[in-house]
């Protein structure tokens, strides 16, 4: 008798997808759904479940994994979601078949009613590689669709297919077991493999220390000369300029027509009003930087360029009690610490995963913090200053995990990356992903920029910000030898730390004065207190203890540096 759990017509439909990391799962998820995940060339960039309603059933796309027989978090959802499922689509990569093929035979070995996606077909004849899905289809006893699912290739077979399994009978009864190598003999064959050979000659030469170091330090400049000079020394200029001569004028007289002068007035178009400053900050300074940030680091990403710093990065990972894995966190906090915190459960161990989640919340800037951070820095012309920053905040990266690695008991796990292939990036893809990733932010941003400045104006009116300066004039002008003012940006950096970071780039235009202190106040604010999404974030995966452990290490770590960074750096 069959289960009705599993029978697609009694109730939802759940079709699940289920692959190893960098397969192109969340690229299908978007093909068959429309509904966009965040698609990029290194494993690990989904570390939740994704669920969306389709015509042919609820499509749920499940974390990447290697096997269902560890008992890792994320293979335990996997295994719960693959138990309640009608059809379960997996999802295999060409390139990298003798791999992805094992998975599929432990979903083949659970008896569930399953469909094999062969996705990225068009890269793998491109390395020389040929698959007869056909032949892979009669072998394994399942339905198999090639697909292309960054430019949508094999949309219309794979749904389908899938509208055919859910048709099957509840319980299929699948042949033996099948041997991965026995299979690989019948359905691939090698071609020409000229272009194969030539981006292996690429990545030898990406991986060599001696090579790839350098380039990794070209990248940064370039990111640096790019954000610095193109976007911050001329689109942001320009759009504050204009800002400051159409907008605020004609804003600031409507108000002031409508409301007078009161306090509500000043809430609205005053220093830190809701509909000037926030308005300037976020549209005039925080929106061009961001986005130039993200499209850099989506052609990164989508090249296969990430991973292949990781392999570079992976001694210095081990160094501070992480394995390489540690890289998705690091890269999914540089885009948002509570993000990057979320994806620790990737790591293996408890101790992996309080060491990267201290270290994100030390040292690691979200995506706009950065942005405002390298324009700023860039703006000086100096490149001595940019990198000086840099070799600061490893500095303060390997002494905490140091510390962190000798503290904390236990091992570090095994570190297995696939190193996707080099290939050129995909203009819609980084397109999308980058207006995907600036619509979150501005999603996010807003509502908190608005409020953050009602309040701060309020704090201001009544005086709370005068106090506070001179209650902190002896840490911020005796310890950091910077101005009285800067004690408004601890109080914003408490609520976003890029909302300090932008106060910082204000007052570089006058009360900065020295690329000693401009140094010192990116550092501080870079290390300043995790922002309250973050910390509500560590509080939910890791506890309160460490929760607010973290926030008050955070705040003596960046006073403590920014006061030896302005003394050196005087000296």
């Amino acid at each position: 008798m069959s289960d009705c759990r599993h029978c697609p017509f009694a109730g939802e439909c759940k079709i699940v997808m289920v692959g190893n990391p960098n397969v192109g799962k969340s690229s299908l998820f978007y093909m068959l759904s429309g509904k966009y995940e965040e698609v990029s060339n290194y494993p690990g960039t989904s570390v939740a479940v994704a669920v969306a309603k389709t015509h042919f059933g609820t499509l749920i796309d499940t974390p990447g994994i290697n096997s269902l027989t560890d008992n890792t978090q994320l293979e335990e959802i996997t295994r719960k979601y693959v138990n309640e499922a009608n059809v379960v689509l997996n999802v295999v990569n060409a390139l990298t078949l003798e791999r992805d093929l094992i998975l599929t035979k432990q979903l083949l070995e659970m008896r569930c009613n399953l469909l094999l996606a062969v996705n990225q077909i068009d890269e793998a004849e491109k390395n020389g590689i040929s698959i007869d899905c056909e032949q892979l289809s009669q072998t394994l006893g399942v339905k198999v669709v090639k697909t292309i699912a960054t430019k949508g290739g094999g949309k219309h077979e794979i749904r389908r297919a899938i509208w055919k399994s859910r048709e099957k009978s509840c319980h299929m009864r699948i042949g033996d077991s099948p041997d991965i190598r026995d299979v690989l003999n019948r359905c691939m064959s090698l071609k020409n493999a000229a272009h194969g050979r030539r981006m292996q000659r690429i990545d030898a030469l990406l991986l060599n220390p001696l090579i790839g170091w350098p380039i990794l330090v070209g990248v940064l400049y370039v990111l640096f000369k790019v954000l610095g000079t193109v976007i911050s020394g001329n689109l942001v200029d320009y759009l504050v300029a204009v800002l400051d001569k159409f907008y605020v004028p004609t804003v600031s007289a409507c108000v002031s027509s409508l409301l007078g002068d009161n306090l509500l007035a000043k809430m609205l178009m005053g220093e830190f009003g809701v509909l000037t400053m926030a308005v300037k900050m976020v549209f005039g300074i925080l929106l061009p930087l961001i986005t130039g940030f993200y499209i850099i680091m989506s052609l990164l990403e989508d090249s296969g360029y990430i991973p292949r710093m990781a392999a570079l990065v992976g001694r210095f990972f081990n160094f501070l009690g992480l394995n390489g894995d540690a890289i998705i966190p690091a890269l999914l906090g540089f885009g948002c610490g509570a993000m990057g915190t979320i994806s620790t459960r990737i790591l293996n161990t408890t101790k992996e995963k309080i060491i990267a989640t201290a270290l994100i919340g030390i040292a690691v800037p979200c995506a706009a913090q950065q942005g405002i951070i390298i324009s700023l820095l860039a703006s000086l012309n100096n490149a001595w200053i940019f990198f000086a920053y840099i070799a600061v905040m490893l500095t303060v990266t390997v002494i905490c995990g140091k510390i962190l690695n000798l503290c904390l008991d236990g091992d570090i796990s095994h570190f297995i990356m696939d190193i996707p292939p080099l290939r050129l990036p995909s203009f819609r893809n980084c397109l999308r992903k980058t207006m995907h990733r600036t619509r979150g932010f501005l999603i996010e941003s807003i509502p908190i920029f608005a409020l953050s400045a009602a309040v701060i104006s309020v704090l201001h009116e009544q005086g709370a910000l005068r106090w506070l300066q001179s209650a902190l004039a002896p840490m911020v002008e005796n310890m950091l030898h910077l101005p009285k003012k800067f004690s408004d940006v601890f109080v914003m950096g408490i609520i976003r730390r890029d909302l300090a970071s932008v106060e910082v780039f204000n007052m570089s235009q006058n009360l900065l004065k020295t690329d000693a202190q401009i140094l010192t106040a990116t550092v501080v604010i870079s290390l300043f207190v995790p922002c309250i999404n973050a910390i509500l974030v560590i509080f939910k995966e890791r506890g309160w203890q460490m929760a607010l452990g973290l926030w008050l290490s955070t705040f003596v770590i960046s006073i403590g540096v920014g006061a030896i960074i302005t003394r050196i750096v005087v000296w």
